[in-house]
């Protein structure tokens, strides 16, 4: 099993190093916009949408100096594509349409066999779940078209509420390909040692397990399966599983931008975001492109605010996106 995101790229002395220069800059506080956006000390997570650098939820950052990494392996900027859902920590300028990265990591939702293609309704299988395409899902040497069962793809998007994956980016892989899938643990079975994703059981009883909380894997913990083999049958043999922290790096006070579905409603004032972000609606809190009425499963929004103590985000701004 790889190591934590910061581990496989730094080891212990350049992780102490990274967080106290994380602190001293978090010293200057995030913050938003007056009539939306944020400004100051950020964590933005959101796919690629351009270069010059990187453009990620309408901000163009500046990568010179920043630490890229792809699935927790060290990278350049050379190395990111357009449609990758990445998490960026840096600083955005007054106006926040302009920043610099100190950090940029991107992992996928999943890597192995499709199992099934639907090109009339737009979708495939893998992992016995619904990959959902759309006409700006970025493919990379294939087409929903040309794909067929048995190939391997790697694949950046969203989780909605109904569990399938809003595909951003398909790539597919000729080498170097891990059999591995993100997900929310659900139906745990401690007897059995299993818990599943949506159709797909996953067999955790001989694998290493990395980064679980005290209480060990719960239901609705985020967590990264790897395997030696795919799934068969609706089941997959775990050979890792670690506890991931599916919005990286940020920090009590920090701003955030962070593109994504619904996934479930809490309240009348807090819902979840990608399955894990919790997110509470003030009355100071402003919509665009809606109103509070939209705030529904599967909605398609880009939440702007701050990091509270429970690393919720408190809304300064809720915009509904184009599904």
């Amino acid at each position: 099993m790889r190591d934590s995101a910061f581990e496989r790229l730094f080891g212990c002395a350049a992780i102490a190093a990274t967080i106290v220069a994380s602190i001293t800059v978090a010293a200057c506080g995030g913050g938003f916009q007056t009539g939306g956006g944020i400004s100051g000390t950020s964590v933005v997570f959101g796919q690629i949408g351009g270069f010059g650098s990187i453009i990620v939820n309408g901000i163009e950052f500046d990568t010179t100096n920043a630490v890229i990494t792809l699935e927790g392996d060290p990278a350049t900027e050379n190395d990111l594509r357009l449609g990758m859902v990445v998490s960026v920590r840096g600083i955005v300028d007054p106006g926040g349409l302009t920043g610099t990265a100190e950090i940029v990591a991107m992992e996928d939702l999943l890597e192995g066999p499709v199992e099934g293609v639907n090109v009339g309704d737009g979708t495939f299988m893998a992992f016995s779940q619904l990959v959902i395409t759309d006409a700006e899902t970025v493919f990379d040497g294939t087409t929903l078209a040309t794909l067929v069962a048995g190939e391997d793809v790697e694949v950046s998007g969203f989780y909605d509420a109904d569990g399938s994956v809003r595909a951003t980016r398909v790539e597919r892989k000729l080498v170097g390909v891990e059999i591995e899938i993100k997900g929310t643990v659900s139906s745990l079975d401690l007897v059995a040692e299993t818990f599943r994703f949506g159709l797909l059981t996953i067999d955790y009883s001989g694998a290493l397990l990395e980064g679980l909380p005290p209480g060990g894997i719960v239901d609705g913990l985020f967590v990264e399966v790897e395997a030696a083999a795919p799934a068969a049958a609706d089941l997959l043999t775990a050979s890792g599983v670690e506890t991931l922290d599916q919005i990286l790096m940020a920090d009590i006070g920090d701003a955030a931008a962070v593109e994504g579905f619904i996934t479930a409603i809490v309240s009348a004032d807090e819902f979840v975001v990608n399955a894990t972000q919790q997110v509470i609606i003030t009355p100071d809190t402003r919509f665009e492109g809606g109103d509070l009425g939209d705030v529904v499963l599967n909605a398609r929004v880009e939440v702007d605010g701050t990091i509270d103590q429970d690393g919720a985000i408190i809304a300064s701004e809720i915009e509904f996106l184009a599904p």
